[in-house]
């Protein structure tokens, strides 16, 4: 077993290898991602568990990890494979959003592939937490597959072919304490129309403890960062980020309200089990909610390329 390499003048000169230990350091931007394969096929039908541990990462930039096959592995955005990066993707486009968190220095990423004669299914886990049933493929499709790690960012991973299969697959959210997690806005009462917007507020990573990212959506996804002030207990947003896409004049309307709360965030306390938020003045309250899970994507990306 070893890695291999695209075949491009970036990865050759970026790329070191290890043993099962692969570093990727890159001068400048990453225009296209840098691909390297394991080259540990899974062919005859059963379980293979692979464990891929993210010694370093940079903030910057992403990283995916997945299956592919060899005539599959290309360089870039050419390579065709199933992938995971904090969504599922197919190397290059988006299949399904927020399938479980960006990965990170120091997440080992788990990939449960159950290979059948009539089908495949690809299990996820996050640092050992099952994320659930990422794909699922019928027959036909190439064999043999293999791992593969694609550096959009420097970082250095480390892979390990497990004899311990997990036995529990189902999908495991994660629980949270304090002010982070999933909100949902239950009481504004200058707004009584505007309830039921769905927030998401985490510790940004690779920052200091009082940044966060609260993430909502009414017909734009938006983004602010939050910074605390603890000597003061004042709030501060900055930094917002959205979408631009057109919609209805009501559905604009409460996007704008929306928009306004989250730029105007000056408090933010937790009362029991609800969140109050303090903006322009006025307080809005969210109580937490369990998100939908993600669904499996079922189609097969190696579709007529094989």
């Amino acid at each position: 077993m070893s890695w291999i390499i695209e075949p491009s003048d970036d990865a050759s000169s970026a790329i070191s290898i290890q043993g099962n230990t692969v570093a990727c350091q890159k001068e400048g931007f990453y225009g296209s991602p840098i691909n390297v394969l394991w080259k540990d096929p899974a062919e005859n039908s059963g379980l293979y568990y692979w464990q891929i541990e993210f010694i370093q990462l940079d903030e910057q930039g992403s990283v995916s990890v997945g299956l592919t096959t060899q005539d599959h592995f290309k360089a870039g955005y050419a390579i065709k494979a199933i992938e995971y990066n904090g969504n599922l993707a197919d190397g290059s486009a988006l299949l399904v959003g927020s399938f479980g968190d960006r990965i990170k220095r120091g997440d080992n990423i788990g990939i449960l592939l159950n290979l059948t004669d009539s089908d495949m299914k690809v299990h996820l886990f996050l640092n050992e937490r099952p994320l659930g049933l990422a794909f699922h493929v019928q027959a036909p499709f190439p064999k043999p597959l293999f791992p593969v790690v694609s550096f959009s960012t420097n970082g250095e991973a480390t892979i390990v072919h497990s004899k311990q299969i997990p036995t529990s697959l189902n999908r495991q959210e994660e629980h949270f304490d304090g002010i982070e997690g999933h909100w949902k806005l239950v009481d504004y009462p200058q707004h009584s129309d505007c309830t039921g917007y769905n927030f998401h507020l985490f510790k940004k990573d690779g920052t200091d403890d009082n940044i966060y990212s609260l993430s909502t959506r009414v017909i734009n996804s938006m983004t602010n960062n939050l910074t605390h002030d603890s000597s003061t207990n004042q709030w501060k947003s900055h930094g917002g980020m959205q979408t631009l896409m057109g919609g209805d004049q009501e559905s604009m309307r409460k996007e704008d309200v929306i928009s306004k709360l989250i730029n105007g965030i000056t408090g933010i306390e937790l009362q029991g089990q609800q969140l109050v938020m303090t903006s322009n003045g006025n307080q809005v309250k969210l109580e937490r909610y369990t998100p939908e899970p993600p669904k499996t994507y079922t189609k097969n990306v190696f579709a007529g390329e094989y």
